[in-house]
C-alpha cells in the first residue's frame, strides 16, 4: 500500500525560521523525522535557499486501530528521507492490510 492510502500527509508546512510563509510540496525534501504519540513529524529543507519547515503524517481515521503499528513501520522506513511530500504520498510501504469483518489487521509485509 502507498503512504497516501494509510496516512494523511499534512498540507500546511510551517517555516521554522519564519523567513518564508509557505514552503511547497515539490521543492522541499525530508531530511529528518521524529515520532510522537499520534503522528510522524517530518523535517523538510528547501535546497534552493536552505529554508526549513515541518509537516506530518497521521494515520487515517479508518485505520486508527493499527495506528501504533503503522507509525512504527513507516518511521523506521529510510525510504522516506530525501523525498518531497508529493513523492512521499505515492511511496510504496510494502505493507498489506486485511479487513476481517469490521476489523483491520496488518496482514504481512510483502
Amino acid at each position: 500500500m502507498k503512504i497516501n492510502e494509510l496516512f494523511k500527509v499534512g498540507n500546511v508546512l510551517q517555516s521554522i525560521d519564519g523567513k518564508s510563509a509557505y514552503l511547497d510540496r515539490i521543492n522541499c525534501t525530508v531530511y529528518n523525522k521524529s515520532k510522537n504519540e499520534d503522528s510522524i513529524i517530518l523535517r523538510l529543507r528547501r535546497e534552493s535557499d536552505g529554508e526549513e519547515g515541518t509537516a506530518y503524517l497521521r494515520v487515517k481515521d479508518k485505520l486508527k486501530e493499527l495506528e501504533s503499528q503503522l507509525l512504527n513501520k513507516v518511521f523506521v522506513n529510510e525510504k522516506v528521507i530525501g523525498k518531497t511530500l508529493n513523492e512521499l504520498e505515492y511511496l510504496d510501504t510494502n505493507l498489506e492490510i486485511e479487513k476481517v469483518g469490521k476489523k483491520f489487521t496488518l496482514k504481512h509485509e510483502i
